[in-house]
């Protein structure tokens, strides 16, 4: 028995064959119809009308975070954190689906003492055409647009209100390691 032998060379060839052309299909297809999801993590500025009254008068950051798909976000009234972990740890979570976003949780005690559950539904929304070439690089054009929907734990009423998230330029450098 060789090593070279023609029935050997020829299995040799048919696995490898294989192994190549199956490669090829996989990644033709992840590069037809896998794409990443547009990538919304930053700080957004909440502007609406008729909050419900624990966020009356307060300016109101949208914090999200994103994991692919999935988001966590939290809710401050201010630009900058501060430094309890209460404040800065995510409240919220949900999923982005075709430019579709939907969160939900409570609100911080700090801003809503009553503890009423947030509910966020929206789209995001670009001003350019850099966003449809790059949709996953970092874009300040790109907004938020859609409905708060407070409920409140006590009687459980339901207020949507349409609102706006501008995107903030971020204030601090990123490092990359």
């Amino acid at each position: 028995m060789t090593l070279f032998s023609a029935k050997s060379i020829g299995l040799y060839s048919l696995v490898i064959g294989g192994a190549i052309g199956f490669f090829n299909v996989v990644t033709s297809y992840g590069e037809a119809n896998l794409k990443a999801p547009i990538l919304v993590t930053g700080n957004y500025l909440i502007t609406a009308q008729n909050l419900p009254d624990c966020l009356q008068q307060k300016q109101l950051i949208l914090k999200i975070q994103q994991s692919g798909r999935y988001l966590n976000a939290s809710l401050s009234t201010d630009r900058q954190p501060s430094s309890s972990s209460d404040d800065t740890r995510p409240t919220f979570s949900g999923r982005l689906q075709d430019r579709q976003l939907d969160l939900i949780g409570l609100l911080p005690t700090n801003i809503c003492p009553q503890g009423s559950q947030l509910q966020i539904s929206g789209s995001v929304v670009t001003t350019d055409s850099k966003t449809v070439k790059e949709p996953n690089k970092p874009n300040p054009d790109r907004k938020l647009q859609g409905q708060l929907r407070s409920i409140d734990q006590d009687n459980q009423k339901g207020r949507s209100v349409n609102f706006i998230g501008i995107r903030q330029q971020s204030t601090r450098s990123t490092s990359s390691d």
